[in-house]
């Protein structure tokens, strides 16, 4: 029941993004396809870690 739960959310997660966020949705496909896009989102990802690291760093919960 757990993992029918964990494949539910995900796909509605999906599902919600495809819906109010087509331009993310159409550039990770873009990054499927393309070496170069691919990267630029692997960038793109550990930009937004290393942002929400400094931060939590600097503001200790």
């Amino acid at each position: 029941m757990r993992r029918f739960l964990q494949a539910l959310t995900l796909v509605l997660f999906a599902a919600l993004l495809w819906r109010f966020f087509p331009v993310a949705i159409r550039f990770v496909e873009a990054a499927a396809l393309n070496l170069r896009v691919f990267w630029w989102l692997v960038l793109l990802v550990a930009l937004i870690t290393w942002v929400i690291w400094v931060w939590s760093k600097r503001n200790p919960g």
